[in-house]
């Protein structure tokens, strides 16, 4: 892409696009404030979870990760340039939806909540008549740190470690036109690559 100064177009571009990022860490952040600096139509972001408290919950204490509400640079400038931030939570993406010409035009999603279980876990329900359909010509996968799910994946080839098997120096899957970043490519690290 550098060598090319990105006259070739062979990269991707969010650039007047309704874009779409799945999953809500780090990783997913970059994707957010990148879709917004390409000049996308468009920006969501779908967290399963709900909304975190504005403060430590008490199943939450020191020194555990404090799950908090948080408002990072991408969820800033997408609100800057949208009017509200980019975030649905408890949306639970149901299929990717075809343009007809084998490209993505949109995801079906239904909205789920949360219970706490009798085990002492939390148990996720869909919300019955709350499906949606959210238009989509870019669609970015944030998730999973412990590394890429069997059933997202399909059958893109996997390299030893079980991550998303790439060229090296490149980032193209086994797949014709899907492509890996971050850790469901690298491997998960304590330190965002």
């Amino acid at each position: 892409m550098l060598d090319s100064t990105h006259e070739d177009s062979k990269y991707i571009s969010a650039k007047g696009k309704d874009v779409i990022v799945i999953g809500g860490g780090d990783t997913g952040n970059d994707c957010i404030g990148t879709a917004v600096r390409h000049g996308a139509k468009s920006v969501v972001n779908f967290e399963l979870l709900p909304q975190p408290p504005n403060e430590r919950a008490r199943d939450n204490p020191w020194p555990q990760w404090p799950k908090v509400y948080r408002i990072d640079y991408g969820h800033s400038e997408v609100k800057a340039q949208y009017g509200k931030d980019p975030r649905e939570y408890c949306v639970m993406s149901k299929e990717f939806v075809s343009d007809g010409g084998g490209k993505v035009k949109g995801i079906n999603t239904v909205r789920v909540e949360w219970a706490r279980s009798s085990r002492g876990g939390w148990d996720m329900k869909q919300v019955e008549g709350s499906e949606q359909f959210f238009p989509a010509d870019l669609v970015l996968l944030s998730m999973g740190f412990l590394g890429p799910e069997d059933r997202v994946l399909g059958d893109i080839e996997r390299d030893a470690r079980k991550n998303v098997k790439t060229p090296p120096g490149a980032y193209s899957t086994s797949m014709p036109g899907v492509f890996a970043a971050g850790d469901c490519r690298r491997g998960q690290s304590l330190i965002v690559w």
